[in-house]
């Protein structure tokens, strides 16, 4: 096994939360961050071979994208040893507080790795994994790296929805005996509070944060009680909102629909005719008209 030894005092005692080598080298590199979840997207070479490091007190995956190695060799504490290689659509799984090493040889990639916050993933007992393929993550993977690309509104509450799905999943799917922490239940006087601050302020940006804040709930529980409570996720139930609003205004007033999309939160018309479309079937001016 070509690894070189380690030393494990970067990981021990909880006295360092990070350790990032790569092996090889990187080509380019971005990075974006949000409340419970960092995105770090990357062209990377194997060549020259290396030895990498990674140990996080965050629960990381890495997403191929694009690209192989002519060979890669990895060990994650507590798994199998994995030989092989890096192809598109690998995920690997690194659980929070292990570490992994790993070796590769020739090739270059795209691809991405997420820091999760393992509290959104409940329990603590977790299986890691090297190159494996796992759809959902994927398709996850590839709405954070869009969402990076050019932000929308309501960036923060799409990224928790993303971010809570994918603790689900690893909970489900890659979880020990540990069960997920049960989220309390979010109803009655909390509830409409929460939903109030959402109606109130639907032609501003809204924060998971501080809808959480609202309801008197940590972050990584609000999001699971909230669509237990409405079906939603905070999110979609907020898009939802801002939707139903404008299609009231296109008909109890004569505002222009640029004015009208920005009451409701959104960027521009545009927007407002593409959400709008794909929910009433029809542009917002199409809509005023047949309601006139």
């Amino acid at each position: 096994m070509p690894f070189t030894r380690t030393s494990r005092r970067a990981a021990d005692s909880g006295r360092v939360r990070e350790t990032r080598r790569h092996g090889g080298r990187l080509l380019a590199r971005s990075e974006h961050t949000w409340p419970g979840l960092r995105l770090e997207l990357s062209r990377w070479s194997a060549d020259p071979e290396g030895d990498g490091l990674s140990f996080s007190d965050k629960h990381l995956l890495f997403v191929t994208f694009a690209g192989a190695t002519k060979r890669t060799e990895a060990e994650i504490e507590g798994a199998p040893r994995y030989v092989g290689s890096d192809f598109a659509g690998a995920v690997t799984f690194i659980p929070a507080h292990r570490q992994r090493r790993s070796w590769h040889q020739g090739g270059e990639i795209d691809y991405a790795a997420i820091w999760l916050d393992p509290a959104l993933a409940g329990g603590t007992a977790f299986r890691g994994f090297t190159n494996r393929p796992d759809p959902l993550i994927h398709q996850l993977c590839l709405a954070l790296r869009t969402e990076a690309g050019s932000p929308g509104e309501d960036a923060d509450l799409f990224v928790h929805s993303v971010a809570t799905t994918l603790g689900l999943h690893l909970a489900r799917h890659h979880g020990g005996p540990a069960a997920p922490e049960e989220p309390r239940a979010l109803e009655g006087a909390r509830l409409k509070q929460v939903l109030d601050r959402i109606q109130d302020h639907l032609g501003e940006p809204l924060r998971v944060d501080d809808l959480a804040a609202t309801a008197g709930m940590r972050r990584h529980l609000f999001g699971q009680a909230f669509k237990q409570a409405t079906g939603l996720t905070p999110h979609r139930y907020v898009l939802t909102q801002r939707l139903r609003r404008a299609a009231e205004l296109l008909t109890g007033s004569g505002l222009p629909i640029a004015e009208i999309a920005h009451r409701v939160g959104l960027s521009s018309q545009s927007h407002l005719t593409t959400l709008f479309r794909a929910r009433f079937g029809q542009t917002p001016h199409a809509y005023r008209k047949a309601k006139l």
